[in-house]
């Protein structure tokens, strides 16, 4: 591999010298990128050419996906190579939930059918440069936060030699991941993630763009795990891609999540009705405008939010296929049911609020009646 391992001890002078590169200077395995066409993949569905709104949102919460003229085509697919960034500290939560992700890649396996590479993507709480990803203890026990597998996207279905790809990542719906913020501000603590190409092929390559380090808390290097190694020593070390302001060891992505202090949660069994999307368009605080969406509302019916100082995972709604997600006959913030005129409701916040509030979005037809709801949303729980 051409990437320099660099040590506590030699970083810094290493590092003092990167101004000096340039991308030229590049490591062979660095190839120039073409401009990727946009999927949206959503998790159990798949991917399309992106047409429409996403549901992930409405909150970029980390951006490192600047730059990006180069792909690294020799990553194993037996390496993991982990990636840093941080969330600012701010909010009561003091976490950042993600509810969807963007990242670039590009392939010159030849994939007619636009479905031959198959992606591992992780998220880890904290990595520490030299150190690598708190808690590994091996390949079977790597102490990831979330992790997705991400089959069936596409190579180079051109068949010119490089297809790139930028792909939208819908997290909503069920497999949002919740990562910490950083203990204090300005301190940085990481977190990590990786995405693993698996697909291996004894034509063409698989790899990952490159960018620059504009992201917070993002570094000049990145955490290596080979997995062919014994279990417990998989970690390689640090290591980095030489410098230079357009060849940066820093894989570009960005986050997107919920307004601050806003988390997505759900039924532990989901039915077929629990089917309806609800975000908040704007964080929830006393004395301020507060708005929730239905992104996704089906032609004819009507919506109704109802709100709590409580959760509850209660059944028997629409035939026992939804569930009532906030605790509103035990303690209810609103006295009745109000409704989501084209499935978006506005609301000024009384001037004091509960720790927690907590709204849910009931799908109905005809009179707002118990035997009339069709299906009901996700909850939200907004933490004051």
């Amino acid at each position: 591999m051409i990437s320099y391992l660099t040590t506590a001890l030699a970083f810094a002078a290493i590092a003092a010298s990167a101004s000096a590169q340039t991308p030229q200077q590049a490591s062979p395995s660095l190839q120039p990128a073409i401009t990727p066409t946009a999927l949206e993949y959503t998790m159990g569905e798949g991917y399309e050419v992106i047409s429409q709104d996403q549901r992930s949102g409405p909150e970029t919460i980390f951006n490192n996906r600047i730059g990006g003229i180069y792909y690294y085509i020799t990553i194993p697919q037996t390496e993991e190579w982990v990636d840093e960034g941080s969330f600012a500290l701010h909010g009561v939560n003091n976490t950042e939930q993600i509810n969807g992700m963007s990242f670039d890649y590009c392939s010159s396996v030849p994939d007619p059918l636009g479905d031959g590479i198959d992606i591992e993507l992780r998220f880890y709480e904290e990595t520490i440069g030299f150190s690598g990803v708190s808690g590994w203890a091996d390949a079977n026990n790597r102490n990831e936060k979330c992790g997705y597998v991400i089959p069936g996207l596409p190579g180079d279905t051109t068949l010119a030699g490089l297809s790139c790809w930028a792909i939208n990542l819908n997290l909503a719906g069920g497999f949002e991941c919740t990562l910490p913020q950083e203990q204090t501000l300005g301190g940085m603590d990481n977190f990590g993630w990786s995405n693993m190409y698996l697909t291996a092929s004894s034509i063409g390559a698989t790899g990952p763009f490159l960018g620059g380090t504009s992201g917070y808390g993002v570094q000049d290097y990145y955490e290596l795990y080979d997995l062919t190694q014994p279990l417990g020593s998989e970690y390689q070390g640090t290591f980095w891609f030489g410098g230079g302001p357009s060849v940066q060891a820093n894989f570009p992505m960005s986050l997107e999540g919920n307004p601050t202090d806003t988390s997505a949660y759900y039924s532990a069994t989901p039915g077929t009705a629990d089917s309806i999307d609800l975000q908040a368009d704007v964080q929830v605080r006393a004395g301020q405008p507060a708005a929730w969406t239905v992104t996704n509302p089906t032609a004819g019916s009507s919506y109704a939010l109802i709100a709590s100082g409580g959760s509850a995972d209660v059944p028997g709604l629409v035939g026992g296929q939804a569930h009532l997600l906030v605790n509103w006959l035990g303690n209810p913030l609103l006295p009745v049911p109000v409704v989501m005129v084209g499935g978006s409701y506005l609301q000024l916040m009384p001037n004091a609020l509960p720790p927690a509030v907590h709204v849910q979005a009931a799908e109905y037809s005809g009179a707002l009646t118990p035997s009339n709801i069709t299906a009901m949303s996700n909850g939200l729980r907004h933490a004051n």
